[in-house]
């Protein structure tokens, strides 16, 4: 670097972003933005191994040193240059609040996202989620990639947005058990990320999606985490495993997989129903609600029947 002034040094507590594979050793101008919540650098990181280090692992809170050097050797222009990074021990869950609250360009997903993760009592489940969303490729795609290219959810932010609406249904269902409620909650928030890695650019389904469908992709892309869950609760990661499939035919012994799985495909439905009703009414069909300016009609009027509860029903 060069300049006749020393560059002011200071530190930065919070995230960067960015993936591996965006990555590129022979481009030293490219920016890089690191998140703290509300406050956002977008900064140089001159050092390879510094950047390759950073990107190899989820998304983590730091302690960033950054140096606003001068080109020009003045303050007129400074630009912020990311020269140390520091784990901040201890703060994993804290990652993700330092996430923008505009990372999903629909309004309120994120937050609404947060919440449902935060309002898990189910301390295996809570920590798979952390985890799970704290992951560089999920964190890139998951809050900005459509739910489909033309059925629905068709827009950017669309799959964080169906999720949401399916999780919400499912932590409304108030006859299940608390820790069958929160695995439909989970099983909500995830049932489409195999999404993530089943689109071409442009939207066309990649081979991977071709052959093996969004489901499989998703169970194949959460093995590692189904695995450390099954360590600590095996009965929740089995089950999710048989929700996230996807599958509820009967086996070949004759029994059913759990009903969860009929319950995230009714929610499933409803979401897209719900958001084709509001952008195609035409094409589907839900039930309007009374409308209570109707006067009431006597069904039996002109039938020479009474109504029921008129007369003498007796034998």
């Amino acid at each position: 670097m060069t300049g006749s002034r020393s560059p002011k040094i200071y530190t930065f507590r919070g995230i960067l972003l960015g993936t591996l594979d965006q990555y590129v050793a022979n481009q030293p101008e490219k920016r890089w933005q690191l998140c703290g919540g509300l406050s956002r650098i977008d900064c140089l990181i001159p050092s390879t191994d510094l950047l390759h280090e950073l990107l190899s692992g989820p998304i983590t809170t730091c302690w960033l040193q950054i140096a606003d050097w001068s080109p020009a050797g003045d303050d007129a222009d400074t630009v912020p240059v990311m020269t140390g990074a520091w784990p901040d021990d201890g703060q994993e869950d804290d990652a993700l609040y330092h996430l923008p609250i505009d990372i999903c360009p629909v309004e309120g997903v994120f937050m609404g996202v947060m919440e449902l993760i935060e309002a898990l009592n189910v301390p295996p489940l809570y920590r798979m989620m952390v985890r799970i969303f704290r992951e560089r490729e999920v964190v890139d795609r998951y809050w900005t990639t459509p739910a489909s290219a033309r059925h629905h959810h068709a827009f950017p932010g669309g799959l964080a947005a169906h999720s949401l609406e399916v999780a919400r249904d499912l932590a409304g269902q108030s006859s299940l058990d608390r820790h069958e409620r929160e695995l439909c909650i989970a099983a909500g928030l995830l049932h489409d990320i195999g999404k993530l890695w089943s689109y071409t650019p442009d939207m066309f389904l990649n081979t991977a999606a071709r052959a093996m469908g969004h489901e499989l992709i998703g169970l194949s892309r959460l093995e590692r985490e189904l695995k450390v869950l099954e360590h600590e609760w095996p009965d929740g990661a089995y089950a999710l495993r048989v929700v996230l499939s996807g599958c509820g035919r009967m086996r070949q012994d004759g029994s059913m997989p759990s009903a969860l799985v009929a319950r995230l495909k009714a929610a499933d439905q409803r979401s897209c129903e719900q958001e084709r009703s509001r952008k195609k009414p035409g094409q589907v069909w839900t039930p309007g609600t009374w409308p209570p300016e109707m006067p009431p009609v006597d069904p039996f009027a002109g039938t020479g029947f009474d109504a029921p509860g008129d007369g003498d029903w007796s034998s």
